[in-house]
């Protein structure tokens, strides 16, 4: 038995293009996708709307895979976001030269693929073990953020707690996925906070709003909101994983408001997508998202018109860069504090932007020196400019049925 399962892990992982013959069809989409810039493209994400391709029934679409010119099967993941038990997209992931076209062949077969069977992936989770952190990450980037009985810790004045929204840099320079690991190493008295060889969480949130976090503006004043009270995972890798985090009711002037991110971190970014929404009785106008600036150590480099700002500061021994991209039209306008506060809520890099409908989107995150991905400020900034131009310039998509 052994001997056999040996052979069908070889056929499976180094003969790809065999699984394609396995079950003929006649259901096949051609997926044909451009990337119209000089840019070099790498692991973009290809999405297709599931209702887009109407030959597939909902029942078909858990069998749906996705294959090259060459027949070779791609991995791919199937994501249901409303979480009504029927798939809503499929997306993978495919590499462009500048001004290049590639097409792939979506079809339908009877026997399911097992094609995400990866040790790169993206992954998230709660973290009961460590209070309750919940924490996400890809092969680039890891981030954290506090939940209720984190705060709670705080108001009854025990050790361990904090009120804070704010967003948490874990800095790895290992492509595998470490918050299991990590944490498990924590429980065993092992520190995260040290660098073992993959990583370690030396960022400082406090109270900031770290990488990324948000607050509401009122009377231009900044309203934050506390420890997320629900958690909800919609997806979970290999490429794509997508959750969403709750917050209590906060005052705002006379309003009763509640917040909700849907945060999604695919794989090769060093940046996670937030999605904002509010439930108020009235429409909000404004809000901002935040970068802490811990020391003030650190340099700010800013393009409006491209819609991102960076703080590229130091970190112990190395450098991080960390950053909001959004799009421009958005933006109200970019406050940095002069002088930093002894309250450390106050010393953040401020990007305010427009809230529309009770909604605003954009994305955050980070790059450390010591990864191997960024040695100066300016490659960073490089990184942000060309993330940029993708947004503004997608990659274009075609379906035809064959």
């Amino acid at each position: 038995m052994k001997h056999h399962f040996l052979i069908l892990f070889i056929v499976y992982y180094f003969v790809p293009s065999l699984l394609i013959s396995c079950e003929a069809t006649d259901k096949l989409y051609t997926i044909t996708t451009v990337n119209n810039t000089n840019l070099k493209r790498e692991k973009e994400t290809i999405e297709i709307q599931l209702k887009d391709v109407p030959e597939f029934s909902k029942e078909e679409y858990n069998n749906l895979s996705i294959f090259d010119t060459k027949n070779n099967l791609v991995i791919s993941q199937l994501v249901d976001i409303d979480q009504d038990s029927i798939q809503d997209y499929i997306i993978f992931q495919t590499d462009f030269n500048p001004n290049e076209t590639k097409k792939f062949t979506l079809v339908y077969q009877k026997e399911t693929q097992l094609n995400n069977k990866v040790d790169v992936h993206t992954f998230c989770r709660i973290v009961p073990e460590r209070i309750d952190d919940f924490a996400w990450e890809n092969d680039k980037v890891a981030f954290r953020t506090y939940g209720p009985k984190c705060q709670q810790l705080f108001e009854e004045g025990k050790p361990g707690g904090l009120i804070s929204s704010g967003i948490d840099c874990w800095t790895k320079r290992v492509d595998y996925p470490i918050i299991n690991k990590w944490y498990k190493d924590y429980l065993n008295g092992k520190s995260y906070h040290k660098d073992h060889g993959e990583g370690y969480d030396a960022y400082h949130v406090g109270t900031t709003r770290g990488c990324g976090g948000v607050a509401l503006i009122h009377n231009n004043t900044y309203v934050l909101t506390k420890n997320f009270t629900n958690w909800k995972i919609l997806a979970n890798g290999p490429i794509r994983s997508i959750f969403e985090l709750e917050y209590a009711t906060i005052k705002v002037g006379n309003s009763e408001v509640s917040e909700k991110k849907r945060i999604s971190l695919d794989l090769g970014t060093h940046l996670y997508h937030c999605q904002i929404s509010y439930t108020s009785k009235r429409q909000l106008s404004k809000a901002g998202i935040g970068l802490a600036l811990h020391q003030g150590k650190g340099k700010t480099t800013m393009n409006k018109a491209e819609g991102w700002v960076s703080y590229w500061e130091p970190m112990e021994d190395s450098y991080i860069g960390t950053a909001i991209l959004i799009n421009p039209k958005s933006i109200t306008n970019i406050a940095i504090n002069d002088t930093l506060s002894k309250d450390e809520s106050f010393n953040n890099l401020w990007v305010n932007t427009k809230i529309q409908k009770n909604h605003f989107s954009y994305w955050a995150g980070f790059g450390w020196k010591k990864s191997g991905d960024f040695n100066t400020s300016r490659d960073w900034e490089n990184y942000l400019k060309k993330e940029a131009s993708k947004k503004n310039t997608p990659i274009a998509i075609t379906l035809t049925k064959k």
